[in-house]
């Protein structure tokens, strides 16, 4: 959603549709392809900057729908953050995400506009996230003082205020071809460090000297914060865990698409005696059986593990109506790839468990 390409000098590169849908063709053909669950992100660099193509296949086609583009930057800088509340608008397209977010325990929250956000099994409130941050700021001022740290959310943008850590000039090119120069600042806020990126002719003439160390910039901008960092940079993870998370994302949101790329194409699906084979037929029934959980009040997941000697240990999805009382219960069984070969949903009154918390 957050597609600045001004914020970088380069406007002109999707000035009209047909510029646009050409950068798209150019990094669908050259970038790197960054797997998710519903659909596939293209990264391409071009020098200092970032253009991130959302994909998506039509379920009935098969055919690869191009969905919109996001902007970035090369940035070192992360943020640990919580989530407080997922923000994305409602006609947003199943590849973007927005969300509320804190970092430690002060009272700052920022909304940030994720890049790659289909990455991750899920994205709740409450949800631990690892983001590398950038700013495109619409207004910035360089002045000097003391900063008084605020970071302050808006609907879609952020009021911030921190300290210059370092500002150098950032450069974009489209191959071997230099393109422009604008600056790139780190900034140190009371959330974290954030790289901001802008053309240098938004700041004041009086204030350009300013534009160093120690100086205070308050910025009012759009935060863009990469999902696809650390152990997520190559695209989505398979896991008992990452996989029962994927799950219970389905059995509370809908979205069987979703689960496509987790399950073998042999996989098997077990609602008590109802077993069914092959992927589409696995799908199928987990679509039923979702429908009618949801029809029973049953929409509530949580995360367990086995302490039934002989299995202990083993990780487990609980479905119940929010109570306290789960009624079944979820266990899958993996490849050497962490992809499900088998799915069983059972109400096994001798299977004993103990509630636990979903992995980072």
């Amino acid at each position: 959603m957050a597609a600045r390409l001004d914020s970088f000098g380069l406007a002109e590169l999707a000035a009209k549709p047909e510029d646009a849908f050409r950068l798209a063709g150019l990094a669908m053909a050259e970038g790197i392809r960054v797997a998710g669950y519903r659909g596939d992100y293209y990264r391409y660099r071009m020098g200092d900057a970032e253009a991130v193509i959302r994909t998506m296949n039509d379920p009935e086609t098969g055919q690869e729908e191009l969905l919109g583009m996001d902007t970035h930057a090369a940035s070192a800088c992360i943020w640990d953050c919580q989530v407080v509340k997922v923000v994305t608008p409602e006609d947003a397209d199943p590849m973007s995400c927005r969300v509320l977010v804190r970092c430690g325990e002060g009272d700052a929250r920022a909304v940030v506009d994720l890049v790659c956000p289909e990455v991750l099994p899920a994205i709740e409130a409450g949800d631990r996230l690892r983001l590398g941050m950038a700013a495109f700021p619409l207004r910035v001022s360089y002045d000097q003082g003391e900063s008084s740290g605020v970071v302050e959310a808006q609907q879609d943008t952020v009021l911030l205020q921190g300290v210059v850590k370092d500002a150098k000039v950032g450069e974009t090119f489209l191959g071997m071809e230099p393109l422009t120069k604008f600056l790139s600042v780190t900034v140190s806020t009371q959330m974290g460090d954030v790289e901001l990126c802008h053309p240098m002719e938004l700041v004041a003439e009086a204030q350009k000297d300013n534009v160093r160390p120690g100086a205070v910039v308050s910025a009012y901008c759009v935060l863009s914060g990469d999902a696809a960092v650390g152990a997520y940079a190559g695209g989505l993870l398979f896991g008992e865990g990452a996989d029962l998370r994927a799950l219970a994302r389905f059995f509370q949101r809908g979205g069987v698409e979703r689960l496509r790329p987790l399950l073998r194409k042999d996989c098997a699906a077990v609602f008590l005696e109802n077993r069914q084979e092959g992927l589409e037929n696995a799908m199928a029934l987990l679509e039923l059986v979702r429908r009618d959980l949801g029809e029973a009040g049953f929409t509530h997941c949580a995360p367990g593990t086995v302490t039934t000697p002989g299995s202990r240990g083993r990780r487990l999805l609980l479905l119940g109506d929010g109570k306290g009382n789960f009624a079944f219960l979820c266990r899958v069984e993996v490849d050497s790839l962490g992809r499900v070969r088998e799915l069983s949903i059972t109400n096994d009154p001798g299977c004993e468990f103990e509630l636990a918390e979903w992995e980072e």
